[in-house]
């Protein structure tokens, strides 16, 4: 009875201490937790993550005017002649018709640049075709009063042909619709009229940048007179302004998509604006550089300015007596 007594003590003992000991931290046969995959998944990403590089600058430059023609091109308004007066419910048909030398007009490449008081250029590529006064611009009405027309040859990337020594290939002209009234315009006024850009410019634009173009009548950029040029737009939130004081294509380089705005000015030698319905102009247009571009909006190679002159084309050509 005593033996089975402190047999019992010493298996109590023996518990007791047992419980005491610490535990195992890492017992044999037990697997090291591992970290969880998904936790450390969105830091890998973000460690992989290429940043874009950063797009060119948007930048507002003076280009360099295309090879002048070997010989400058004459244009002129068969009608409407000059101070033509239009009954009011005959001016959307009246016909306009041009007279235009030494510039050959073939689709898709050479061509004329019709103005009606300021508005975006209408393009024609055979003069010789019938057009309608309110085919110039649909969205125009055409109201009582004094109107301003002009047209000038164009290449096939739209820049202007410039006047070649005392030779301008500008007609410009006026009439009236209704009746006559004030004048607001003379054809002796200095007058810029706005050429590029226009609307949609849509596809890759030209490596040296989109056109602005324009021409002037009455006016000699230099010390009498300048152009201030204005351009907002994606790039240019700030808008970049220059003051032109020669008459070459400027160009936007590295334009980006979305819609810009172009401001244009006619000063005099004192900087103060010139008077007038078209000296003072501005316009918006858009870029979409992944959109195909349009066939009047294409930018082909420059023609070579020989052609327009059929003798400089062809050796042989005998002139003309």
């Amino acid at each position: 009875m005593r033996t089975a007594f402190w047999s019992f003590v010493a298996l109590a003992t023996l518990v007791g201490c047992g419980s005491e000991q610490p535990p195992i931290e890492n017992p044999e046969n037990t697997a090291t937790p591992t970290a969880d995959p998904v936790s450390t998944a969105p830091e890998a990403s973000a460690s992989a993550v290429v940043e874009a590089p950063p797009l060119p600058a948007v930048e507002l430059v003076a280009g360099t005017p295309a090879e002048a023609p070997a010989k400058a091109p004459t244009i002129a308004f068969k009608a409407p002649t000059a101070n033509q007066v239009i009954p009011l419910d005959k001016a959307g048909d009246f016909e306009v018709k041009l007279d235009l030398k030494g510039w050959d007009v073939p689709a898709g490449g050479n061509h004329v640049h019709v103005i009606l008081d300021g508005r975006p250029y209408f393009r024609v590529n055979d003069p010789k075709a019938p057009i309608k006064l309110k085919d110039l611009d649909p969205s125009y009405a055409l109201t009582e009063g004094q109107h301003v027309i002009a047209a000038f040859p164009s290449r096939p990337t739209h820049e202007s042909v410039k006047p070649i020594g005392k030779a301008m290939p500008l007609a410009i002209t006026t009439f009236w619709v209704g009746k006559k009234g004030e004048a607001k315009w003379k054809q002796t006024d200095p007058t810029l009229i706005f050429s590029r850009p226009k609307g949609a410019n849509d596809g890759p634009p030209p490596a040296d940048g989109i056109l602005v173009d324009w021409y002037l009548s009455n006016a000699e950029l230099g010390e009498a007179y300048s152009i201030d040029l204005t351009v907002t737009g994606p790039g240019l939130e700030s808008g970049k302004k220059v003051n032109v004081k020669a008459w070459t294509p400027w160009r936007i380089k590295n334009a980006r998509d979305g819609a810009y705005k172009i401001a244009m000015t006619l000063l005099d030698k004192s900087g103060k604006p010139v008077p007038g319905p078209q000296n003072d102009v501005t316009r918006e247009f858009s870029v979409n550089t992944k959109a195909a571009p349009p066939a009047d909006h294409a930018h082909p190679t420059p023609a070579d300015p020989k052609a327009a002159d059929p003798k400089a084309a062809d050796p042989k050509a005998a002139p003309k007596k």
